[in-house]
Order: structure tokens, then sequence, then C-alpha cells
């Protein structure tokens, strides 16, 4: 079983918006720092930190390219932002609905 803390660590990586924007573009396609930031529209300073943090997590892995490093996604993180995208795009209406985790949210609980 997992612990508390990794749980939450998980979810804190995953749950950032401008991450989670990273990992769905680096679904489709390997990509530079450069190509991240043209495909996201994140200023490179804040993608090499989510970058940092996303290696760190085990989400993306990287290789060199000449001077470029080029990210990957992890396979298994593909398929998870795949699912979180379909489910969010699915319920969309439920989840904006939800006053429990919106309140949590405003409120600062989570």
């Amino acid at each position: 079983m997992m612990e508390k803390l990794e749980f939450k660590a998980f979810f804190h990586a995953l749950g950032d918006y401008s991450r989670f924007v990273i990992l769905h573009s680096l679904a489709k396609q390997d990509m530079s720092v450069g190509e991240i930031v043209s495909a996201t529209g994140i200023e490179q300073s804040n993608v090499s930190h989510h970058m940092y943090c996303l290696l760190n997590c085990g989400f993306v892995n990287v290789r060199k390219d000449g001077n470029k490093r080029i990210y990957r996604i992890n396979e298994e993180v593909k398929e998870t932002v795949e699912k979180i995208t379909e489910h969010i795009d699915t319920y969309k209406k439920e989840i904006i609905s939800c006053g429990i985790a919106n309140g949590e949210y405003i409120s600062g609980v989570i």
C-alpha cells in the first residue's frame, strides 16, 4: 500500500495545470524545451522548472540530441494522461458542479 506522502506528492506533481498541459503535449510527440514552450505558451523558465519536477517524479525521460535535451513521456503516464483527459471531457459538467471538490479547492483544503 502506498503511503500518504507518496500519494500527495504524485497528485501534486500531476495536478499542476501547467505540468499536465506539458504532459498532454508530450503524449503527442517527444519535444525539446523550446518546442514545449511553443506548444504550450508556458514561459521557458517555467517549462524548465516543470520538466525538472516531471523528470524527478519519473513521468518523463530525457535523451540528448546534439545540444538539445529531448523529453519523452513514460508510456504508463501517457495512458494515464489520456484517460484523465477523456474523463474530464466526458464528465466536465459533473466535475465543475461538484460542490465538495470545488468547495475544498476554493477554501484551500486541497
